[in-house]
């Protein structure tokens, strides 16, 4: 895992925005959180750090984020949604079943590569006080599971589609493929974003290959009786 990197103390101070656009303020703080993740990952947020690099006093970052799990989630969830409207036209253009897993597998290495490998340890800490979402702000949970779902929605419909109609149901229909499915993407991604990748000779395009291949297989085949 990467190691926790903060700003270099002798970075000079970012210029603050505009006193009262709180919206400007809000970008700044987000703006310097992504660069803490993209050098250190989750583990480099520090708060007294991203309010540096934004340019505000500690006691200015709490009025608009109480923890930095809050601001991961924000930015997560944004994150999602981007990745969300990156596949819809590889969703609206896809004929073939293996081909869309395969493409769906590419695009997805980015979401993980920044935010998917975290966010066991994010969850962890965002649940350990016994609830689901118990330290996110409403609206901001909210946000996070409608961009989860709305992406989960959208490679579904479009698995039904490239798959076509079936007698008896196909397995593609049924909650346990779409598991398999998340499975196979996040283990992927587990695999190509860390050292385990050197622990076998396949490039990572042989990977996705072949497990867009299998999957695709095992997904068009007829259900049992």
């Amino acid at each position: 895992m990467t190691s926790a990197v903060s700003l270099p103390t002798n970075a000079p101070p970012r210029a603050p925005t505009k006193w009262g656009d709180r919206e400007g303020r809000r970008r700044d703080i987000l703006d310097a959180a992504q660069v803490q993740m993209a050098e250190g990952g989750y583990l480099a947020l520090n708060m007294r750090d991203i309010a540096r690099g934004a340019g505000v006093s500690p006691g200015t970052l709490y009025q608009y984020f109480s923890t930095k799990e809050e601001i991961f989630a924000t930015l997560y969830a944004a994150a999602i949604e981007a990745h969300n409207a990156r596949i819809a036209p590889i969703c609206q253009q896809a004929t073939d079943l293996e081909a869309f897993l395969g493409d769906i597998a590419v695009a997805y290495l980015d979401l993980y590569s920044t935010y998917g490998r975290y966010f066991t340890l994010w969850s962890a800490l965002v649940t350990e006080g016994g609830s689901e979402d118990a330290s996110l702000p409403v609206d901001l949970a909210r946000q996070l599971r409608h961009a989860t779902f709305a992406g989960t929605d959208l490679m579904v419909s479009t698995m039904r589609r490239v798959a076509g109609p079936a007698s008896p149901p196909r397995m593609i229909d049924q909650p346990l493929a779409l598991t398999l499915l998340w499975t196979m993407l996040n283990g992927i991604g587990d695999h190509l974003t860390s050292e385990r990748r050197h622990l076998t000779p396949f490039s990572g395009d042989q990977l996705i290959t072949f497990t867009a291949r299998t999957l695709a297989a095992g997904l068009l085949s007829p259900s049992a009786s």
